[in-house]
């Protein structure tokens, strides 16, 4: 039921799903050994909460201009610059010990992202009709959490497999020729329609009403989520001793299923509408944020852990989908920057609190991420339980 709606796309949608793919592997190696790697070089949870936010304020910062900034120079060449700019953000990284310059790093990737994730997304949506929008997100996002898994599970058994003196830089080192790949892909992207795309963007009192609505329920998520998620792997290692391979396995499978369930996802849209699958998946995952801190070994904190992320993240292709059904093609780019801008400035605050309390109790930042998120859920569902499509 529905399946064949996967069948059809374009030659560019194709790519940009490939894309997808390699961004999600590459970044998954990265952003998981990154804290042991500062780890490994003397740093904390307070330094990687300044490491954190700073990317976010940097990423929030340019997502107030992003979408008007990709509009006007061209969603692939947008997502060009964006794809560089994390090449020379992670050389950075891994040539480097001073903090100093992991910082000037993280200002970068902040940009990076900033024009990134709006761009793609525009690039996508333009490549399909309204009807099969929801399947086209819904296979990037697949097909990158399947990359994403990989990455998991590579970065969870490289540093034992790479002789080196600092294995997780050397991990890092072999990640960076996946960036160059990205590259490759993209400089086959024709994408002619974007030319289509009005240069000039009147955002009207209706449309940053809506762009508001959006943003209220990703704000609370993002602040929950910067309290702990980006903590995760410490986490484990510090409460439980639990190894590196041992994480990084947990992480992959919990992606891998994600990204195969993520299919079933338009699915679950028509048969019982947006609003209601986003809000029952995110429902439930907000309670099991909440018992994981009484978890008394690490098995069953990771089944917790693997459900809770799992059931908050296979609904993201609907969150993106839905919102994008309600704005015009030259909308697009700018209101995902927009909505993304509100998440992100939550999410670096949280990076913060988040470092900040971890160093004093192992327990309080999930009572905080589970009560944010319960909220995301009222305003998202007060705001737009009226406009089901299924």
């Amino acid at each position: 039921m529905g399946l064949e709606k996967y069948k059809g796309f374009s030659r560019d949608a194709k790519l940009l799903v490939i894309f997808s793919f390699t961004s999600w592997l590459v970044n998954s190696i990265i952003s998981f050994i990154f804290p042991f790697y500062l780890r490994s070089l003397g740093y904390g949870f307070s330094d990687l909460g300044k490491l954190f936010s700073t990317e976010t304020f940097f990423n929030a910062l340019l997502l107030l201009i992003s979408g008007r900034v990709s509009d006007r120079i061209g969603h692939k060449k947008a997502l060009l610059l964006s794809t560089f700019l994390v090449f020379l953000s992670r050389a950075i990284q891994v040539s480097t010990i001073e903090f100093e310059l992991f910082m000037i790093a993280s200002a970068i990737l902040g940009f990076s992202s900033a024009l990134g994730w709006p761009s793609l997304s525009a690039l996508l949506s333009e490549e399909v009709s309204d009807e099969k929008r929801d399947y086209i997100f819904s296979l990037s996002f697949a097909v990158g959490t399947i990359g994403g898994a990989l990455g998991m599970f590579f970065a969870g058994i490289l540093p034992d497999l790479v002789d080196s003196a600092n294995p997780y830089r050397k991990t890092m080192l072999i990640a960076l020729i996946g960036i160059s790949a990205q590259i490759f892909i993209l400089s086959l992207v024709r994408v002619v329609k974007e030319e289509k795309i009005s240069k000039r963007l009147k955002l009207e009192r209706g449309t940053l009403i809506k762009i508001l609505k959006f943003s209220v329920p990703s704000a609370l998520i993002g602040l929950g989520a910067g309290v702990t998620i980006p903590y995760m792997q410490l986490y484990f290692n510090v409460r439980f001793g639990t190894s590196l391979a041992s994480i990084g396995s947990l992480f992959a499978i919990q992606q891998l299923v994600m990204g195969v369930g993520m299919f079933s996802m338009p699915i679950f849209a028509e048969r019982y509408g947006s609003v209601k699958t986003i809000v029952g998946f995110n429902g439930t995952a907000t309670g099991l944020i909440i018992t994981l801190p009484f978890s008394p070994s690490f098995s069953i904190a990771a089944l917790i852990y693997t459900i809770r992320t799992i059931l908050m993240n296979i609904v993201n292709p609907l969150w993106d989908s839905f919102m994008l059904g309600f704005f015009k093609s030259e909308e697009r780019a700018t209101a995902i920057a927009l909505r993304s801008f509100a998440w992100t400035v939550t999410f670096g605050v949280g990076n913060y609190i988040g470092g900040q309390i971890f160093e004093y109790s192992l327990s309080m930042p999930f009572f905080i991420t589970g009560t944010l998120y319960a909220l995301s859920m009222l305003s998202f569902w007060f705001f737009f339980r009226k406009y089901e499509r299924g």
